[in-house]
């Protein structure tokens, strides 16, 4: 093969750094985040070892894997009030104490947001967040908050899970993004971001319709997790309370088909039932093992009612059978809406979110006993 070769003759690094972005715009081009990168690198030398590793590594250490570019976005977003990393100049501008300055406000807002997100959403590790670009909000309020009240709290947890729910970050990112953070600028930020989501969603009610599909990658699945462990939820074998972050392989949380997957099969139920959301519960390893292949009429009889309800099994056992499989998930799927419905609920209604509640959700308002 024959490389075209261009040899530069300077050692002014910001010649070099121009040159490396202008060549990686052609061929396999990386992403603007590391040409804004390679950018920052330039004007604060240093700052990607010494700062964005170290973040990066302590993260990971409490269950947060994120990667660099998100950092990177967060930064922007704290730097200029917008998110698209092709619009710099202002920053580029600044000395190295400002960009200090300006990291700083990063790293306390992520901070701020992983302990949020861990002692006020449930949320304990990165792989339970269903969009990473949702964070990015919430990290530019964070780091100018020193507190928050409680009608602040529920507020930024109600537009998280709603903005998850519905993919808000899904399409076009940067769009939705510059939105959200230029709500921020207002005088009732939290009021605006929520505004932003009201021009899209008709309305904040779930159905059983949305919950519909597989629970791989699911956007409802977290939380469903969370809404189960505000329930005090525990694994059904050992007791312990239900944690992503429980310490030891057997301990360790796994998703678990509430009828297994190969009985489904042997009776010829379609994958999409199998998998379907309303047939996954949350168990520690251990108690998945022990079940493996057994039917829920012959294991679930076994296990502390109590500890089925705070996942929102049904209590009939006529439904346990494998015949009665699909009337199984379309009652444990109304079991889940009526839950979600009422803990978004809990989050809105005493910010005027919603309107009065409908006739469904009034009827539907408590579980039924026979639940």
């Amino acid at each position: 093969y024959r490389y075209p070769v261009m040899i530069i003759h300077t050692d002014d690094y910001e010649e070099v750094t121009e040159s490396f972005i202008r060549v990686n715009f052609k061929g396999t081009r990386l992403r603007e985040a590391e040409m804004a990168m390679a950018q920052l690198a330039f004007r604060w030398p240093g700052v990607l070892v010494k700062e964005f590793e170290r973040a990066l590594e302590s993260y990971e250490q409490i269950n947060f894997d994120f990667e660099p570019r998100f950092l990177m976005r967060c930064f922007v977003a704290i730097g200029t009030g917008q998110s698209r990393f092709r619009h710099l100049t202002n920053l580029w501008s600044k000395n190295v104490s400002e960009l200090k300055e300006i990291w700083d406000k990063t790293r306390d807002g992520i901070d701020y947001t992983i302990n949020f997100l861990k002692n006020n959403a449930g949320i304990e590790s990165s792989d339970w967040v269903p969009s990473i670009n949702a964070l990015v909000p919430i990290v530019a309020y964070l780091s100018e908050k020193r507190s928050l009240s409680e009608k602040e709290e529920k507020l930024l947890l109600f537009w998280f899970f709603i903005s998850t729910i519905h993919g808000r970050f899904a399409g076009s990112p940067e769009t939705k993004l510059d939105q959200d953070l230029k709500a921020l600028e207002s005088d009732d930020p939290l009021s605006s971001l929520i505004a932003n989501l009201k021009r899209e969603i008709p309305s904040f009610d779930v159905t059983t319709e949305m919950l519909a599909g597989k629970y791989q990658r699911n956007p409802y699945l977290p939380l469903i997790f969370v809404i189960c462990r505000n329930n005090g939820a525990k694994d059904w074998f050992t007791g312990t309370v239900l944690s992503s972050t429980n310490v030891g392989p057997s301990h360790r949380l796994e998703l678990h088909h509430i009828f297994p997957k190969a009985l489904l099969k042997d009776h010829n139920y379609k994958p999409g039932d199998i998998d379907n959301l309303a047939n996954i519960a949350f168990l520690s390893q251990r108690a998945n093992r022990s079940i493996l292949n057994s039917s829920p009429i012959d294991y679930l009889k076994d296990i502390d009612e109590e500890r089925l309800r705070a996942q929102y099994i049904p209590i009939n056992e006529n439904l346990w059978k494998l015949d009665n499989f699909k009337k199984f998930l379309d009652e444990r799927k109304q079991l889940l809406v009526n839950a979600i419905n009422r803990y978004l609920r809990a989050l809105g209604e005493d910010c005027l979110l919603y309107t009065s509640p409908s006739p469904r959700d009034l009827s539907t308002s408590r579980m039924p006993s026979s639940a």
